[in-house]
């Protein structure tokens, strides 16, 4: 489905600039993430958040240039490649890191985050590490995505406030999409951080907690995509506690 630029800006707070940079760009060639679409920007959370996720590293004073320089939103789609093909199970998640640090390791910028940053996604289990990570393991499967921060000039305040706002922001996705696919999940046993959570009720239960929190978080920095947030989590949960 189409995602406007009025909608980005009206009602999730994306300066319209950012918006329309991503909403008006060409889908990529020869990337997993966006074979066989014809938009760069859909509805889907997973298309959504790049946006959204750019605009609050704007909103830390990255100067948009740097954000969307094409050497870097290139970097930061092939990325978005290697997920794919893990997700898809065509690429094991240790290669996915392997092959990134050869796009990023030369020229990487806050060293010392970078080192950890390879060292908290090359464990046998990700387990939170300094301000990494997620205490639910399962809401730590986008993470990969933290390397395009070591492709900016940042701050080490930046950093910390960039890797905050990017848990409140992709655990509430991967939180909602968790809700939803719930039942599937669970009959195929595949990941779920409603199972990790506790399963069944208390799972649920502590995920719209978690939402809550991320949505407070949010509010300090896009009160409007905090808002957005907050309605979309009433709506699942509305739709939770019918069935």
């Amino acid at each position: 489905m189409y995602v406007s630029v009025k909608f980005l800006e009206q009602q999730m707070g994306v300066d319209p600039s950012i918006a329309r940079f991503f909403v008006d760009r060409k889908v990529p060639e020869n990337n997993a993430f966006w074979s066989n679409r014809l938009l760069y920007v859909g509805r889907g959370n997973g298309f959504i958040f790049i946006p959204l996720y750019y605009d609050l590293l704007f909103r830390l004073g990255i100067p948009m240039p740097w954000l969307l320089a094409e050497p870097h939103i290139q970097f930061m789609e092939q990325i978005m490649h290697y997920a794919t093909k893990v997700e898809k199970q065509e690429m094991h998640f240790g290669d996915q890191v392997v092959a990134i640090k050869k796009h990023v390791e030369q020229k990487a910028s806050n060293l010392a985050f970078y080192e950890n940053l390879v060292s908290y996604l090359q464990q046998d289990s990700i387990e939170p590490l300094g301000i990494l990570g997620a205490a639910c393991p399962a809401l730590n499967r986008a993470d990969a995505f933290l390397f395009v921060l070591c492709d900016l000039p940042l701050s080490s305040d930046q950093i910390f406030l960039a890797v905050r706002y990017w848990y409140a922001l992709i655990t509430s996705f991967l939180l909602m999409d968790d809700i939803y696919d719930y039942p599937t999940d669970k009959q195929r046993q595949e990941e779920s951080s409603i199972v990790e959570l506790g399963d069944g009720d208390r799972g649920f239960m502590r995920a719209f907690a978690i939402l809550k929190e991320n949505q407070q978080i949010l509010a300090q920095i896009n009160p409007l995509l905090s808002k957005d947030l907050k309605r979309q989590a009433e709506e699942l949960q509305d739709s939770t506690l019918k069935h």
